[in-house]
């Protein structure tokens, strides 16, 4: 058995070894670093003098070559034998055969090409176009005050290949005193071992000090790894990852000890909005004050996540007994949220939506419960937006729905299997035909019509509007460009092109393509437009404007209403929403008040008033009392597909045909009759 001592040689033997071998190490690689930096000076300092030779030298190359050399040659040399470190240089061509020595009396050429001065290994740097280098240490002595003083004396000498234009005409010999630069290398170096070597013997002095600092250290680091990869960074709370291991393990425990667990998805509203008008920066703090605020709303056992760019995730275990409490937590989730933010200074008002689900009614594991609470937020986002909702199993057939519209959507954008409808547009008297407005209609696999109300709300949401609003848009100006010169084609634009797309460019663009005159294009757009970034929006309807497009306020009189809008805005047009048209028939009715004043409006601020959704006799008699300016809706004809699109059209043209032909007959008689009586 070895004895206490034994082990604490064997224990520090090894650090001895290591200490010595780092300091040899340290030694080698100091005395490698400075011969590999006394290689690399000496090169360079022959391949600047090579270079100097050509530069300076004249006919440098008749002196390789053994040829007499110009006078200026000579001269030019002479008194170059020490330049800073060069002490000599010898040339020789490319048989090795030297040609110019530094030490000879004026630089002469040795041009006798049997001179016994032949070097093998300048011929060999010729041949194989690399330099070569060797160092040498000559030991002298010196008499100082009467003692032999010994020294060292370092020589660099250096060959390398003597480079005209790219092709080598001879070799270069530089020898050089590096004595002083190898001291002061090798002094640096050297002390930089000693200090390499220093630290490693205090490292391994302490070893226990320094094992325990690195058990802290990977402790922390351990703590810090473990807190990046299942927290957030932002906001401090649960990622999505970290948070499904966690409500795994609550379920899994709740359900051993009869209890359940909710999961409540937030999802912020308006926060898009928000980011992209004030930036990323406030919409970061938006999201860290979002989370503080959530947390003064957890009790003692509930965890917040943030699972997306502004989704949240609360857990919130609970006795099966007290199902209220989460009914309740998220009512106060909502109303926690409706609170204003204030950011910079700035007021800001987002809200939030929340969709929850029960384990184990809505689900017994974690990937059911997470999309049951999933289907609620969606749910409520589409529905009840700003409110709580809890997970119903008729939202699931709901979400199939809305899947298999999107999936329809993708397809029919891609395909262009979108169809376009033209409703006829009328005057009041019913007679005179003025424009037709472009429906947009999407039917599924099977033929069967997707109303407009229903898949156009999901075609914003998905961001495909401004892809589908374009191609509308175009299509619809090039059936026009067709139609008599007379009618024009009014087109609806969504709020949300005006957010993705530059409105007044896209205008611009479709006309030149379809070379409509832009007299005959009407846009549409609703009051929801006017709220969304309200200066970008009023110059972007100005812009369209000069360019000679008319502009028609939709679903007037349902919204807003604010007469500041009409004033700043260039509206051409107020169209007047369907829903009036219900009891306008009726005496006294509101909606004929409404209606009247709308119009009376409309005279003053000299614009056009359209009713829409006009379908019996009665609302046209109102209508025309109240002295409206263009009739809409079933009355006067539904919207048309291409063909009876085309077969309304040719029908026209042949009416107005033959009314002219009646007017030209009827002319025709009488001035025939006027001739008879003067006979």
């Amino acid at each position: 058995m070895q004895s206490k001592g034994e082990r604490k040689t064997l224990g520090v033997l090894p650090l001895i070894i290591a200490v010595v071998m780092v300091a040899a190490g340290a030694l080698i690689v100091a005395n490698n670093s400075v011969w590999s930096i006394m290689r690399a000076d000496a090169e360079a300092n022959a391949h600047s003098w090579g270079s100097f030779l050509f530069d300076d030298v004249p006919a440098i190359d008749d002196v390789i070559a053994g040829r007499v050399p110009l006078e200026n040659a000579v001269a030019y040399m002479w008194g170059r034998n020490e330049f800073g470190t060069l002490k000599r240089f010898r040339v020789y061509d490319k048989t090795g055969i030297e040609r110019m020595d530094s030490a000879q009396v004026d630089f002469r050429p040795i041009r006798e090409t049997t001179s016994p001065n032949r070097n093998p290994t300048a011929a060999k740097v010729f041949a194989e176009n690399e330099s070569d280098f060797t160092f040498h240490d000559d030991v002298n002595e010196q008499i100082v005050d009467d003692k032999v003083v010994r020294g060292h004396t370092y020589t660099a000498h250096t060959l390398v290949p003597l480079i005209q234009g790219d092709k080598a005409i001879g070799v270069l010999e530089v020898i050089s005193d590096e004595t002083d630069n190898w001291k002061a290398l090798r002094s640096k170096f050297e002390w930089a071992g000693i200090q390499i070597i220093g630290l490693v013997v205090l490292a391994f002095m302490l070893p226990g000090f320094l094992y325990m600092r690195r058990t802290g250290q990977l402790e922390f680091t351990t703590n810090r790894l473990r807190h990046t990869v299942e927290y957030d960074a932002l906001t401090g709370t649960l990622n999505r990852s970290a948070f499904t291991s966690l409500l795994r393990e609550q379920i899994s425990g709740a359900n051993a000890h009869g209890l359940s667990v909710a999961v409540h998805f937030i999802d912020l509203d308006r926060f898009k909005n928000i980011n992209d008008a004030l930036g990323h920066a406030v919409g970061d703090q938006l999201l860290a004050a979002t989370a503080q605020r959530l947390r003064r709303v957890l009790g003692t056992r509930e965890r917040l996540a943030r699972l997306g760019a502004d989704e949240f995730a609360i857990m919130q275990p609970f006795h099966p007994s007290a199902t209220g409490v989460v009914e309740q937590f998220g009512h106060d989730i909502v109303h926690e949220m409706a609170r204003a933010f204030f950011i910079d200074g700035s007021e800001i008002q987002i809200g939030a939506t929340v969709g929850y689900a029960v384990s184990p009614k809505d689900g017994e594991t974690v990937d059911e419960i997470i999309r049951a609470a999933d289907i609620a937020l969606a749910h409520a986002k589409s529905t009840a937006r700003g409110e709580a909702e809890a997970f119903d199993p008729s939202m699931e057939a709901e979400r199939q729905v809305r899947q298999h519209i999107e999936a329809r959507l993708r397809h029919a954008l891609a395909h262009h299997q979108f169809d376009i409808n033209y409703q006829p547009l009328y005057n009041i008297d019913g007679k005179e035909l003025r424009g037709f407005e472009a429906l947009l209609r999407l039917k599924d696999e099977q033929g069967k019509p997707i109303s407009p109300e229903i898949f156009i709300p999901i075609a914003e949401e998905m961001g495909l509007i401004g892809a589908i609003g374009h191609w509308v848009l175009e299509q619809s100006a090039r059936t026009a460009r067709e139609w008599s010169d007379d009618l024009i084609v009014s087109v609806n634009l969504s709020p949300l092109q005006f957010q993705t797309h530059d409105m007044p460019q896209v205008v611009k663009s479709v006309l030149e393509q379809t070379g409509l005159p832009a007299h005959r294009l009407e846009l549409e757009v609703t009051e929801g437009v006017l709220i969304i970034d309200t200066d970008k929006v009023l110059t972007a309807l100005r812009e369209i404007k000069d360019l000679g497009v008319s502009i028609a306020l939709d679903d007037f009189g349902t919204g807003y209403s604010s007469l500041a809008y009409l004033w700043s805005f260039p509206f051409d047009k107020l169209k007047v929403d369907k829903s009036f048209m219900t009891d306008l028939a009726v005496e006294g009715s509101k909606s004929r008040e409404i209606l009247a004043t709308i119009v009376a409006l409309g005279k003053v601020l000299d614009l056009k008033i359209t009713a829409e959704g006009v379908e019996t006799k009665e609302q046209i008699e109102v209508l025309r009392a109240l002295d409206c300016d263009l009739v809409q809706g079933f009355l006067y004809g539904k919207p048309l597909d291409s063909d009876a699109l085309a077969s309304l059209l040719t029908d026209r043209v042949q009416k107005e045909a033959m009314e002219r032909a009646s007017q030209r007959l009827q002319h025709s008689v009488g001035k025939a009759s006027v001739v008879r009586k003067l006979a």
